[in-house]
């Protein structure tokens, strides 16, 4: 029986990339190196930069990773790395966009060895403290979702929408409180968050005096047929189970009881080439954890030629 070739996507929030500690920021890429990241998101990059020293230490990233990759547009607050042996960087989007403090990176990427087999992945940090620019931010990552490339075939030229292959996003907000996993921890409560400047940036009000927790992002991002893969894996007989949707921070006098908000999104197409979803856990690294998504490479070309005609 042949192997399955896998396709494993890291996303990896690093508190504020070690925070100029050389030797956790080491740490933190070994670590990551050893998990064998075939795509890599990383979220919080300070100490890395489109130029200069910081240039130097991103380049440096990289060989530990023995990744290619690029970082976000103006402050670089976003990392997005992939392995160019499996694929072909095509183009790295343009995503200067307006609302955004911490741009998202995003590229088209082609499967090597094939001539139109492409995908997307972006890595994301939405807004800290505004659930508005959330929702607006959410809105512009389905963007990802809505890439249109032609391509020449048999029959003639088609246009194809690209299917998102991976979105590792810090969500900073919730998932939808109605599509929780049987057995998954609640979000938390407006009354178990004691710090009150947390409160406001993680619930948005309805009415005079009632507010609820920010749970948009997740929704948007549903409607566009971007999916949870972790909440797949844990429904999926077989899969993952509850240890697919472990909190990825902990508890906090600030923050409440312990939560997922670090996800990675799929489109709906791809979701049954997934095999298993990790949450891996950096204590005295990051204040977040890193979760692991692995698929199996050739469903995910099965499952793209069930939807696309070859290109000629």
């Amino acid at each position: 029986m042949k192997a399955s070739r896998l396709i494993r996507v890291v996303s990896c929030n690093f508190e504020r990339n070690g925070g100029g500690n050389r030797a956790k920021w080491l740490a933190m890429y070994q670590r990551l190196a050893a998990l064998r990241p075939t795509i890599l998101c990383r979220q919080e990059n300070p100490g890395h930069a489109h130029s200069g020293a910081g240039r130097t230490l991103f380049n440096e990233s990289k060989r530990i990773l023995s990744l290619a990759g690029d970082l976000g547009p103006e402050l670089g607050s976003t990392a997005l790395y992939y392995d160019p042996e499996v694929f072909e960087q095509i183009t790295v989007w343009e995503t200067e966009w307006p609302a955004w403090l911490l741009h998202p990176v995003a590229m088209t990427l082609r499967l090597r060895g094939t001539k139109d087999v492409a995908f997307v992945a972006a890595c994301t940090h939405l807004s800290y403290n505004s659930p508005a620019l959330r929702a607006a931010q959410a809105d512009d990552v389905t963007r990802f979702a809505d890439r249109v490339e032609t391509y020449e075939t048999s029959t003639g030229t088609i246009a194809r929408k690209l299917p998102v292959l991976a979105i590792g996003q810090d969500c900073n907000s919730y998932v939808d409180p109605d599509r929780l996993v049987p057995g998954e921890a609640p979000i938390p409560e407006l009354t178990q968050i004691k710090d009150p400047q947390h409160r406001a940036h993680r619930s948005y009000e309805i009415a005079p005096g009632q507010r609820v927790m920010d749970s948009r992002p997740n929704r948007i991002l549903l409607t566009a047929e971007l999916e949870d893969v972790a909440r797949h894996a844990a429904l999926t007989p077989g899969g993952s189970g509850l240890a697919a949707i472990a909190p990825t921070v902990a508890a906090s006098n600030t923050h409440g009881p312990a939560h997922r908000v670090d996800l990675i999104f799929t489109s709906r197409i791809l979701l049954p080439a997934l095999v298993s979803f990790e949450v891996i856990e950096m204590k005295d690294l990051s204040d977040h954890h890193t979760v692991l998504a692995t698929y199996d490479l050739d469903h995910l070309v099965e499952l793209y030629r069930q939807h696309f005609p070859a290109a000629a």
